[in-house]
């Protein structure tokens, strides 16, 4: 699937766009894990007296780091360089422009790309195959434009060769051959790494490719009538071709065969129609007159949407429906829900309804405790003609495998007190199973259907065990603990190794670690870094880590191997 919405829009520039995270919060700290004073105090002049371990990282880019993203082959590293928030008002903290410098991983070179640049997402991108940077330079954040920049990967040391002068957007092809770009509201697309880049259309907002790139979809400006269009990159001067007016977002189906395209039926309309789009004809069937939200299965077979209805005046909480693609008739699942996933093999998908918030830590919670969370109940249906199953009251939060097998979730548990327990569950095998009350966040390891989470946390959560729990393992297993007092962990894509941090007591750097998932042995790579760390190449055989000590900033690699 492919997505209408902006890589490089108003919001991304001016805001900061998070990942979703599993969290759960910490135990009440009158906990088992609670530490006196002297022995907190006992941990602060140990870590002060405490000699410094051995760097296993070489530096290849020196200065004040910051946006640590890499290939996606892991080959290459990027990073900004002395990067702070510009003077203008309204710019968040979060917001920084600085020198976007590059590094080959494996041969250590590392170069300079451009000035100017904003770390705010689409302000560079790498084509899926890693050859092609695509950098947005000397970035105006008053007007959200640049000038468009593309640095081949195979030879750092050749300049880059500009694109466009001042554009406001672009977007690379999945099979990282073309570049799209919009400059003073007119579309360009044409070949990497230099054109020709032809004029598609003005008055264009964003632009995405098909997945075959046989076809580029875009979307006009909201004061051009906001229409998505559709024109042929395989035929010479093709002529785009409208689909409907008034976008608010659209989704490229994998399969290429059919685009669902959300609208307003007028200019000022509240209420969002949803379409299916044969890409062949552009014929367009209407699903509903009502799509606040909609989600498509990763296959294409599903297509999912919320809608407000005269009970629900919260924008965010609806009437959940769900119809096969691209001709099903519509059902409806829930009167009242929030958050709702398919599963990434599309054979299940999830939702959360009737919604509550709740005080952390119970109605015993001391004044200066007393957060608060929202939780709904969590449903589960299996597709195509599965019922909605009940699995948790008031559960906080729930989490897919990659493979799309196994689940894990949460659920606020009252009495005796109040707790927060997980569960695991193998989709289609059986039913759910406890592992663990009182935790913070939870992942699955890549390749495998084993979950890893934090417990038994000191430090308001900066200090945990990590344990881990293979969902398939029988029912009496218990979580086997990897590691004490972790703050956090990040895996290698084969899911071998795991990259490991822990926080220091005295300021807000963390000690960083390799651990060997299948021989368990540990070691450390560098000590007062900044957290997270990346893993590079396929197996993990590399890390990129970040430095802020005053004297040695900058960024670095170290081997992941013995």
């Amino acid at each position: 699937m492919r997505s209408g919405s902006p890589r490089w829009s108003k919001a991304a520039v001016l805001g900061v766009v998070g990942v979703a995270v599993a969290f759960i919060g910490c135990k009440k700290p009158d906990g088992p894990k609670l530490q006196s004073t002297g022995s907190v105090r006992k941990k602060v002049e140990a870590e002060k007296s405490a000699p410094r371990l051995p760097v296993l990282g070489k530096r290849l880019v020196e200065g004040n780091p910051s946006e640590l993203r890499t290939s996606a082959d892991g080959r290459f590293v990027t990073v900004l360089i002395n990067a702070e928030t510009p003077q203008i008002p309204g710019a968040p903290p979060t917001l920084k422009l600085g020198d976007l410098w590059a590094a080959n991983a494996q041969t250590g070179q590392a170069t300079r790309v451009a000035h100017g640049v904003v770390n705010s997402p689409g302000g560079w991108l790498f084509s899926a195959d890693g050859r092609w940077l695509v950098v947005a330079a000397g970035t105006d954040p008053t007007q959200q434009t640049g000038s468009i920049l593309v640095k081949d990967t195979s030879d750092l040391s050749a300049e880059p060769e500009r694109v466009a002068a001042t554009a406001s957007y672009f977007v690379l092809s999945d099979d990282g051959a073309q570049l799209a770009y919009v400059q003073q509201g007119v579309l360009h697309v044409g070949p990497l790494p230099k054109g020709p880049f032809r004029q598609v259309a003005g008055e264009v907002a964003t632009a995405s490719f098909a997945p075959d790139a046989k076809y580029l979809y875009f979307r006009r400006k909201f004061d051009a009538a906001g229409g998505l269009f559709q024109v042929s990159l395989t035929q010479d001067r093709a002529q785009p071709k409208r689909i409907v007016d008034y976008v608010g977002d659209y989704t490229v189906l994998k399969s290429g065969k059919h685009v669902v395209a959300q609208a307003r039926e007028r200019p000022a309309g509240v209420q969002f129609q949803l379409y299916a789009v044969d890409v062949a004809s552009l014929a367009a069937r209407k699903l509903t007159d009502d799509a606040a939200r909609f989600r498509v299965s990763r296959d294409g077979k599903y297509v999912a949407w919320r809608a407000l209805t005269s009970k629900n005046i919260q924008a965010d909480i609806g009437e959940l429906w769900l119809a096969e693609l691209p001709n099903g008739t519509p059902t409806k699942l829930g009167d009242q829900v929030k958050d709702f996933e398919f599963s990434s093999e599309s054979g299940w998908l999830i939702y959360r309804e009737r919604f509550e918030e709740l005080l952390l830590g119970g109605r015993d919670a001391k004044p200066e405790e007393r957060r608060t969370e929202k939780v709904g109940d969590l449903y589960l249906l299996q597709l195509p003609d599965g019922q909605p199953k009940l699995l948790q009251r008031r559960s906080p939060n729930f989490l897919f495998s990659p493979d799309g097998k196994s689940l894990a979730y949460t659920g606020r548990i009252e009495l005796p007190e109040v707790t927060r327990r997980l569960f695991v569950r193998q989709l289609g095998q059986g039913e759910s199973r406890a592992v663990k009350d009182w935790l913070y966040e939870y992942q699955f390891r890549p390749g495998t259907d084993e979950l890893l989470f934090r417990a038994d946390c000191m430090r308001e959560g900066r200090s945990c065990d990590l344990l881990s729990i293979a969902v398939s393992a029988p029912k009496e297993t218990l979580p086997t603990k990897l590691s004490e007092g972790t703050f956090g962990a990040k895996f290698s894509q084969d899911g071998k190794r795991a990259a490991l941090a822990f926080a220091h007591l005295t300021d807000q750097s963390f000690d960083l670690a390799i651990k060997d998932l299948v021989s368990g042995t540990q070691r450390t790579v560098d000590q007062f870094v900044e957290w997270p760390a990346v893993f590079l190449g396929e197996k993990g055989e590399q890390l990129a880590y970040l430095v802020k000590e005053k004297q040695r900033p900058g960024l670095y690699v170290a081997p992941t191997g013995p």
